[in-house]
């Protein structure tokens, strides 16, 4: 392995277990040595990963990946501490305190437009990808709802993050899908535009549609986890391994697809929560769904069907209520 691929590894290695760190610290607030709990739990995680990669072809178990996952984990509980101390409760633009768990959907939006943030530095890339997005599609309905239900759900967020003018916010935002052609690995369309122009035009119009916002987003959930509806009868394996797809994804777009996973999938828990459900039944709900289609996709070729997104979903959803329960001080029957 390279110097600088190993570079890499290690950066990711680190980075993906820095947000376990922080939301566990936080969520686990009452407990004695908190500090010393997401470590722990980090240390169950990545251990627990390291050990089924012995049973995963191409895999190697390394105890190396086990100390930087830890070392992540200890980083996020530094965040998390800082955040504490500096942010209580979180204030941003308005005059109000901000949602501080739409704060952390929203940085996880723009994470995933960006992401990686290295740019191109050939002028004949940038010109075959200019080109590319110039003669793009516009007829990818999947990707045209889902662009549109997150672009909606961005606008909720901003809201709540108290932010003065969200719909400028939103509108100035729309450069970010065309300068992803100056980033590698990524190749914008032109259908994300159109579809970033419906979901501003839906806010617009239904912002304080807050049930019917919150069960259009799972059915793009659904529909999303369900593309390209070819099912086969034959059934195919259920990968138990957490994570496991990650682990044989190119690291760059692992870190992205995983990005626009906690966008999703915390989007529609925090759109149920504030459309009036309980913590606990709007994580069991995104849970449950995601695990249904989990169950489904082991009928449908293109999926690879695993148990990584429910897990990510109830991981996700106890990191948002820790982050709420800390801007808004909501108490233990909230």
């Amino acid at each position: 392995m390279s110097g600088r691929r190993f570079l890499a590894d290690e950066i990711v290695n680190v980075a993906i277990y820095i947000p376990l760190g922080m939301s566990a610290f936080l969520a686990f607030r009452k407990f004695p040595l908190r500090w010393l709990t997401p470590v722990l739990l980090a240390a169950m995680l990545s251990g627990c990963v390291e050990m089924t990669q012995l049973f995963t072809p191409n895999r190697n178990c390394s105890t190396e990946d086990l100390l930087t996952n830890i070392f992540g984990s200890a980083c996020g509980v530094i965040v998390g501490i800082v955040f504490e101390k500096t942010m209580p409760p979180m204030r941003l633009v308005g005059t109000k305190a901000s949602d501080a768990s739409a704060v952390a959907l929203l940085f996880c939006w723009f994470a995933a437009m960006l992401f990686p943030a290295f740019p191109v530095t050939g002028l004949l890339s940038l010109r075959e990808k200019t080109v590319a997005f110039m003669h793009g599609s516009l007829l990818s309905p999947v990707l045209l709802l889902s662009v549109a239900a997150s672009w909606f759900a961005a606008g909720r967020l901003l809201s709540a993050a108290r932010l003065r003018r969200p719909v400028a916010w939103l509108i100035g935002s729309l450069i970010f899908i065309p300068a992803q052609i100056a980033i590698v690995t990524r190749q914008p369309l032109p259908v994300q535009l159109l579809g970033a122009a419906a979901g501003i035009a839906l806010y617009m119009v239904a912002r304080k549609s807050r049930s019917v916002a919150a069960g259009a987003f799972l059915a793009v959930l659904l529909i999303r986890g369900l593309a390209p509806f070819h099912f086969s009868a034959h059934g195919q394996g259920f990968e138990w391994i957490p994570f496991g797809g990650f682990l044989n994804m190119d690291w760059q777009y692992g870190v992205q697809v995983l990005l626009e996973k906690l966008f999703y999938y915390g989007t529609a828990i925090w759109l149920l929560r504030t459309a009036g459900l309980k913590w606990i039944f709007a994580i069991g709900t995104v849970t449950a769904l995601l695990a249904v289609i989990e169950a489904i996709q082991t009928h449908i070729p293109a999926h690879t069907a695993e148990i990584t997104d429910p897990l990510l979903a109830l991981m996700l959803g106890l990191g948002l209520r820790a982050l709420r329960r800390r801007s808004i001080g909501y108490h233990a029957n909230s």
